[in-house]
């Protein structure tokens, strides 16, 4: 990659005052906290200020004047994913379904060879460095991730994943690798010069890919299915084969994964349960990204997150779908279709079938609950002088309020691409003015200026918060990154204990992700979510749209009706706000 356009930012996190991002934690945690709690929480920060808090700040310049790696173990970021042990389906990889009405196909084939193309067009283009740089209010933003978009995957290894990258020259790296009931194809789509295959001849491949070849009953994505070091064990056993370490080189290079699949059904409920997990069948979550196309009609996808985040493949998505009209004649003289085949010992076999077992028990472990909340949208919000993510996020502390005796912190990605290598902060919904503006609606005294005038402080407090975290001064990133140095460092440093910062309750309360939620806008998308972050939690993914709001709830199912209770008090809270606009 190359080329000025595709430059970007190149501004450096702050991450230099520990002190005010000590004192920051406390402020933020405050509606969390009882007074007891409070004290508590301000006795530690006093004690980390005076104490640990500058020799680990030196200690954390010192290691970015080398270069900024260390920032990689920032929670969200690349090296905080691949340390996680959580199977990637459900737990960590979100799903995009795109809204029908983008897509110009009826046929499931050509709508997959259009997608493909036009994704395989997008990498070429960022090939050259043949991208503007993206945007926020003119200011550009970082480019990096686009590096591993494609040709990459996540490889499981025992105690930290690595990112395993192709070979843009190689036939993989200029190949797809297609999933069709459970087995996996290489289909060349960029030819050694750079051209595109041809639409039609890729309809062709694909559809005899989809007629002639039978399911694989113990399909080999089942391996990316369990925990890490789950998928870890697997994967060892696999490479005992140096066949099967050349076909998984070829698989982990590819372009992206294409998996067609059969019927989804008609229902935004089939579609959020296709589209987060399909038990294992027909999927490689590994990879970078995979489109998905249904032989019903329906096309989406669902991404690796250790490599990029949701505005990296919000212009994926975009790039698809603005492309995928533009396939038409290319070369037709490519490569035949390759299937990967994996030699499979009776262990790998016990080892997939136990994957199997585990895929079902995942599948059933999760309520999801997506919905279309169709009397307003955003421009409603708008016009009542209140940002629309702020109003939603404040109905979400409503609902809430209703489930919970008390309140419960809400975790919402704010991107940090601003910055050079910036991935994500994560900022905390509930302030004191939205903790005041619930506690004036739920009483009922409170006149309905009363109460529009605490939504619209409310709503500033939101959007200040999320310009701190953007500024790259929100408090969380800057001290985890502190307490990985204790971790990792503290003996040489001369900090034999933990902070006491870190068993605070300001901290433990506030950097909980009982709802974990985030947004984007609702173009070109149908619906978009993923599983929740912890037991006992909730996620609720929204997508914002001029006149409706699409949400995609999901909580676990040993916590029985949690979701629907959610569900049931976000609408209500929605409506009645929007009386007070």
């Amino acid at each position: 990659m190359s080329g000025s356009a595709m430059e970007g930012s190149s501004r450096r996190l702050p991450f230099d005052d520990p002190y005010g991002s000590a004192e920051k934690l406390v402020s933020w945690a405050e509606p969390l906290l009882s007074t007891e709690e409070l004290d508590l929480s301000r006795r530690a920060v006093m004690d980390f200020c005076a104490g640990p808090a500058s020799l680990l700040q030196r200690e954390l310049n010192r290691l970015r004047n080398d270069d900024d790696e260390i920032l990689e173990l920032l929670p969200y970021w690349r090296g905080w994913y691949l340390e996680q042990r959580e199977p990637l389906p459900v737990h960590v990889n979100p799903f995009y379904l795109f809204d029908g009405d983008e897509i110009t196909e009826d046929d499931p084939l050509r709508i997959a060879a259009r997608l493909s193309l036009a994704a395989a067009s997008f990498c070429s283009r960022i090939d050259l460095g043949d991208i503007p740089p993206d945007e926020f209010r003119g200011e550009p933003l970082c480019m990096d991730r686009y590096d591993t978009l494609f040709r990459s995957s996540r490889g499981a290894f025992s105690g930290k994943d690595r990112v395993m990258v192709g070979d843009p020259e190689s036939l993989a790296g200029r190949s797809a690798l297609i999933s069709v009931r459970g087995r996996l194809f290489l289909v060349e789509l960029i030819s050694p010069e750079g051209e595109l295959r041809d639409f039609d001849d890729l309809v062709d491949v694909l559809n005899s890919l989809w007629l002639d070849y039978k399911e694989d009953e113990l399909p080999i994505g089942l391996m990316t299915c369990p925990d890490r070091d789950g998928a870890a064990r697997i994967r060892r056993e696999l490479c005992m084969d140096e066949e099967n370490v050349r076909a998984l080189a070829s698989l982990e290079g590819a372009l992206f994964a294409l998996c067609l699949d059969g019927d989804c059904g008609p229902e935004l409920y089939d579609g959020a349960k296709h589209f987060l997990f399909d038990g294992g069948r027909n999927r490689w979550f590994e990879k970078s990204f995979q489109i998905v196309v249904t032989s019903d009609g329906h096309c989406g996808l669902n991404f690796e997150h250790s490599g990029r985040d949701g505005t990296y493949v919000g212009r994926l998505v975009r790039e698809i779908l603005t492309g995928c009209g533009a396939a038409g004649t290319g070369r037709s003289d490519m490569s035949d279709p390759s299937e990967l085949i994996f030699f499979r010992s009776p262990r790998l076999v016990d080892l997939l079938e136990k994957a199997r077992k585990d895929c079902e028990e995942l599948g059933n472990s999760i309520v999801q609950r997506p919905f279309v909340f169709d009397l307003f949208g955003r421009d409603r919000i708008k016009s009542g002088g209140v940002s629309p993510d702020a109003f939603v996020q404040i109905a979400m502390l409503l609902a809430q309020k209703e489930i919970w005796d008390e309140w419960q912190s809400v975790y919402e990605s704010v991107q940090l691409r601003r910055f050079k290598g910036g991935r994500t902060e994560g900022t905390r919904p509930l302030t004191t003015e939205s903790a005041a503006f619930v506690d004036a609606f739920l009483s009922g005294k409170s006149c309905c200026d009363t109460l529009k005038s605490l939504l619209q402080k409310a709503g500033e407090a939101h959007r200040d918060r999320i310009a701190q975290c953007m500024d790259g001064k929100g408090p969380e990133g800057h001290l985890s990154l502190l307490r990985r140095i204790w971790r990792e460092r503290g003996e040489d440093l001369n900090i034999l204990k933990e902070p006491e910062l870190y068993s605070s309750p300001a901290w433990r309360r506030l950097t909980r992700n009982v709802i974990s939620s985030s947004t984007t806008k609702g173009d070109g998308l149908r619906l978009a979510g993923y599983g929740p972050a912890e037991p006992g939690g909730l996620s609720s993914r929204y997508l914002s749209r001029r006149g409706e709001l699409i949400f995609h709830v999901a909580s676990w199912k040993s916590d029985g009706d949690l979701a629907d209770r959610y569900v049931a008090s976000l609408k209500k809270a929605l409506s009645e706000m929007e009386k007070i606009l």
